[in-house]
């Protein structure tokens, strides 16, 4: 299968065949990828994301009339499969992508990666929501589908904002990122401290900070953008530190020496983590 043909596409009635290529946003706002015209559709509703090789993820963005899959409320970022049924407002699609992505072509996907990328300094930013399946059982799917969204549509209008990008979507988090340009520690200290106050509010979640180099790049014809290399994982071992320690924002010691005065932390001591030798410094704030 040639690369140029491991795309995606939505189809629904009436309409032409919508290619999907990284970020796709559907709502009533004329700014959105996909314009609705249902009464029903919130002006920003919904998003399917490309991340990693070849997965579409569906994620509502806090929608007062609900996003569905498969007949089913989302209320939580999803990932798409071929001839998935989806329903934004009262208008329906349906998910293609009838190649599946083997793992021969993740292999040369990854290989053409790695020719494309370039080890860039940024700012790593995970953030999680803590007991997210106890939470998911106490409550009713359309209030935690709202909640959920909700949550995720003002974390993701903050980080952009403040000129970062979301990466992933996972099931109850996201990976976020910002260049390290001249504004990169001014961009960052103003995002953590307009996210800091939504941590007091439901749904409760905790945010890690790093900074180090990754490879930055992926493949142009699939639209994406990713994010790889050792610091990607360090940063994912740092949450689950976090949890451990019911630290509510963790930096490392790259990210709070980089921030300097930007922003206050205390330490939190020495510890390790798996797949990492030795110890490293961490602070809380």
């Amino acid at each position: 299968m040639d690369l140029e043909e491991a795309g995606a596409w939505l189809e629904s009635p009436g309409l032409d065949k919508i290619p999907l290529r990284g970020n796709c946003s559907l709502g009533r706002s004329p700014k959105s990828a996909v314009v609705l015209e249902s009464p029903k559709a919130s002006r920003r509703h919904a998003i399917i994301n490309l991340q990693n090789v070849g997965e579409f993820w569906l994620i509502d963005l806090g929608s007062s009339n609900g996003t569905f899959l498969n007949k089913r409320r989302v209320h939580q970022p999803v990932r798409l499969c071929d001839m998935d049924q989806i329903t934004v407002g009262d208008v329906p699609f349906i998910f293609r992508q009838p190649e599946e992505v083997t793992s021969e072509l993740r292999t040369t996907i990854a290989q053409q990666t790695i020719r494309e990328t370039a080890n860039i300094p940024v700012w790593l930013l995970v953030a999680d929501i803590e007991n997210f399946t106890p939470l998911s059982r106490s409550m009713v799917s359309d209030k935690l589908a709202l909640l959920v969204g909700s949550w995720v549509a003002a974390c993701k209008t903050i980080v952009e904002e403040h000129h970062g990008e979301i990466d992933k979507y996972l099931g109850d988090g996201f990976l976020a990122y910002w260049h390290d340009d001249e504004k990169g520690v001014e961009n960052v200290a103003a995002g953590l401290a307009q996210l800091k106050p939504l941590q007091k509010t439901e749904p409760r979640f905790r945010l890690v900070l790093h900074y180090g180099l990754v490879s930055s790049g992926g493949l142009r014809s699939m639209g994406e953008e990713s994010l790889i290399g050792k610091e990607v994982i360090f940063v994912f071992r740092m949450e689950k530190l976090a949890g451990s320690l019911g630290i509510h924002l963790l930096a490392s010691a790259a990210a709070q020496a980089k921030l300097g005065s930007a922003m206050s932390f205390q330490t939190a001591g020495s510890h390790q983590l798996k797949g990492f030798e030795g110890s490293f410094e961490f602070f809380k704030g």
